[in-house]
């Protein structure tokens, strides 16, 4: 394979969206936290592709790719990647939690260490309960560097990072309504090239995004989740990407919620074919004891 991976980056800004009903696999936040004392695992399976566009001549070895740069969700390539990110989330107290995770990697494989992206994060909501009404949060994120070989390989980036969520969400009884503005410092050790490639990268990113979830059931949440990201390549033409994702939640017994999402993500979803896309299935189980 001669070109694999860009960087995957691990976040809880977007993996551990602790919703109150558990709307993970979403990516977009919402402002609800774990119950004081109370613990959350999530184990979560990711098959993540990328498509290059069908006038690849048009743009260089790394624009000919959209590069998924949500944070969470980041990859360039032609290949496959397969992870399995983990994350355990504790309830610091009635409106803060403190989540922790990693991510291993099955493909690529190389010379390097599979297991990387370890992050710590924090969310704070500090006005409104998460149940009936409007909620804000606020989400910090710090992200432990790679090695220098896992940058090298594409599954991370060899200096820390961090980021900042701002959430707010407005619940009702049938229907949930999620907006998220993030900001993620991306850096990387210059002197070493991301998946073979010395091509400047923004380290500085945005996210805005907007997800409508309706809840079916008590057990059974479905949506959307759609928004903006900014582009890390910076010779391409366009600063910021497109995103689209459903996804739904299901809860078969009290405290265990099981995951299903696909999310794509385009220059331009009009001429996705012609620009390439990425995309990402999704899905797995989240436990509160």
């Amino acid at each position: 394979i001669d070109f694999m991976l860009k960087k995957i980056l691990f976040s809880f800004v977007t993996l551990l969206a602790n919703y109150s009903f558990a709307y993970e696999p979403f990516l977009t936040d919402d402002a609800s936290t774990v119950q004081k004392n109370k613990n959350q695992l999530d184990f979560y399976f990711y098959d993540i592709f990328n498509r290059p566009g069908s006038e690849p001549a048009r743009y260089s070895r790394l624009d000919s790719y959209v590069d998924i740069n949500i944070p969470g969700e980041e990859f360039v390539g032609r290949d496959r990647a397969i992870a399995f990110p983990f994350g355990y989330t504790y309830g610091y107290s009635d409106n803060t939690e403190i989540s922790f995770g990693m991510t291993y990697y099955s493909s690529p494989r190389g010379d390097f260490l599979p297991l990387t992206n370890y992050t710590v994060g924090a969310k704070y909501r500090f006005y409104g309960e998460a149940k009936d009404g409007f909620s804000f949060a606020v989400k910090p994120s710090f992200y432990f560097p790679a090695t220098k070989n896992q940058q090298v390989a594409g599954v991370g980036m060899a200096l820390p990072g961090f980021g900042l969520n701002l959430i707010s969400a407005y619940d009702r009884n049938d229907y949930s309504l999620l907006f998220n503005i993030s900001y993620q410092h991306q850096p990387y050790n210059t002197n070493y090239s991301i998946a073979g490639e010395f091509t400047p990268f923004r380290t500085d990113l945005l996210q805005f995004s907007f997800a409508p979830i309706w809840n079916v059931t008590n057990k059974l949440h479905i949506g959307l989740d759609m928004g903006l990201v900014s582009d890390v390549v910076m010779t391409d033409d366009y600063r910021y990407n497109y995103f689209l994702m459903g996804a739904l939640t299901y809860s078969p017994v009290e405290n265990i919620d099981i995951g299903v999402s696909y999310l794509r993500v385009a220059k331009n979803f009009e001429t996705q074919n012609t620009t390439g896309y990425s995309s990402i299935f999704k899905t797995g189980i989240s436990y509160r004891f």
